[in-house]
């Protein structure tokens, strides 16, 4: 009964508006490769990061409730099956009644009342059957089924979420330990600053600004660096609750971030929408609703159920379970609504709306999609080249703090100016490492946005 299923659809682009990777180091073979791949991380080639996967997918909590939800979904969708089958149950019973009984005969009235007392041995199976005339039972089992599947793609959901949290995590971290190394180097030559210039002043040679100006320049890279500290022990945490163990019992060894992320290819859009666990999700969800709007319109029409009773009835023991004894009914009964207060129409207008609802989940998830993935191509495009002018743009402010710091050395210059431009040099070295890492997340998300995947999608026939 009701509308035949029809998924809600959106306009798909043909191609994405963002420019897209270059990978023409080896082009199709890496493409090829990289779709070969069993788990998207291996494109990293991080023994590190794959070991930490690993352990995530064993040990996390929430995965493992994501689990226990397909066991649930499974479990009601068999209850729903049940529907399908007759139900049968056996159901003894004993009673000893012991009362009083008037008995009022046409006969004579003044008939005195009397005391009776009933034994009965009650020993019915009962079978009962409802036909599944208009497929309500149907239309509830498709429902649980498709509410299974969906929970079948929401735990990939959770899986494609927890790996790229944790890998962009560890990268978060590796950017992390990379400005360590950095920092600890400019307290170096910092520190080595200060004792220059307060061996300077000790021999009159500069006034006390300069070693008042060496000694902030310390306390600021050393304020930055327990910063950066305190954000590398945050990940750390982060990652331990990720792989599933105490985050006091945690450490990962120092490894700083080298080297620019794998090319990922983006495909076409359509793909996107087959490949993403969410959307198919969502449509899974539209389609249960839509099974419900279906068995709603059912109630409107009579239902019929098969009943079968047979047992064995006996008032006295040593006749019961006796071939004598046995008893068989047969019965069918129909039922038709006629009002209800509209409480049905109104069941019926709930699932629609629930259907319409689903619905418009499953068109706003596909419009999310395709923003992310244009959003990751976008930044991958913007990171690359800021990292190649912040990179060439470090080079010069490293040969200015040369020249600079030569000058001073020579005493042409006071160390202000010396200050100054390490300061710069500093703030785009950082901006370097800041970038290296960005570009390390959004390859990330954008392998998230594509749905854990970049490889064609095969369509079954």
């Amino acid at each position: 009964m009701g509308p035949d299923y029809i998924p809600p659809c959106v306009d798909v682009p043909s191609k994405w508006k963002s420019p897209a990777q270059s990978c023409e180091e080896d082009s199709a073979g890496q493409v090829s490769e990289q779709a070969d791949l069993d788990y998207w991380w291996q494109v990293f080639e991080d023994s590190q990061l794959a070991e930490l996967e690993s352990w995530a997918i064993e040990n996390n909590r929430d995965l493992f409730v994501a689990c226990e939800r397909i066991q649930e979904a499974r479990a009601l969708m068999g209850m729903a099956a049940a529907a399908f089958y007759p139900q049968i149950n056996l159901s003894p019973q004993y009673t000893n009644t012991l009362e009083l009984i008037k008995n009022y005969s046409t006969l004579n009235v003044n008939t005195p009342a009397f005391r009776a007392h009933e034994l009965l041995y009650f020993m019915p199976l009962n079978v009962s059957y409802e036909v599944d005339l208009w497929g309500k039972i149907k239309d509830q089992y498709d429902s649980a089924k498709y509410q299974w599947l969906a929970q079948k793609k929401n735990y990939e959901v959770v899986m494609l979420a927890l790996t790229t949290d944790l890998a962009i995590a560890y990268y978060q971290l590796r950017a992390a330990d990379s400005q360590i190394d950095l920092l600890l180097g400019v307290l170096k030559t910092r520190q080595k600053a200060y004792d220059i210039n307060l061996a300077r002043y000790t021999e009159k040679i500069t006034f006390y600004a300069d070693v008042a100006l060496a000694a902030e320049e310390v306390g600021s890279a050393l304020l930055q660096y327990n910063d950066v500290l305190r954000q590398r022990s945050v990940l750390e945490n982060q990652i331990a609750v990720l792989i599933g163990v105490p985050a006091s019992d945690f450490c990962l060894a120092h490894m700083p971030l080298d080297g620019p992320p794998p090319c990922i290819p983006q495909g076409i859009p359509s793909e996107v929408l087959l490949r993403r666990p969410d959307i198919a999700q969502a449509e899974y969800n539209t389609h249960a609703e839509h099974a419900l709007v279906k068995g709603a319109y059912a109630l409107f029409f009579p239902s019929l159920t098969l009943t079968t009773t047979g047992g064995f009835e006996s008032p006295i023991f040593k006749d019961f379970m006796k071939w004598v004894s046995r008893f068989l009914m047969l019965g069918a009964q129909a039922n038709q609504l006629i009002f209800d207060g509209y409480k049905t129409p109104y069941y019926l207008d709930t699932q629609i709306a629930r259907f319409k609802e689903a619905g418009g989940e499953y068109q706003q998830q596909m419009l999310i999609a395709f923003q992310e993935v244009e959003d990751a191509l976008i930044d991958l495009d913007s990171y690359a080249k800021q990292y190649d002018l912040a990179v060439t743009t470090e080079q010069w402010a490293h040969k200015a703090y040369q020249l600079y710091l030569d000058r001073y050395t020579l005493g042409l210059i006071n160390y202000i100016d010396v200050a100054n431009t390490e300061m710069s040099w500093l703030n785009y070295q950082l901006e370097v490492n800041s970038l290296q890492g960005l570009r390390y997340v959004t390859a990330i998300q954008l392998i998230k946005a594509l749905g854990g995947g970049w490889a064609p999608v095969q369509i079954s026939p």
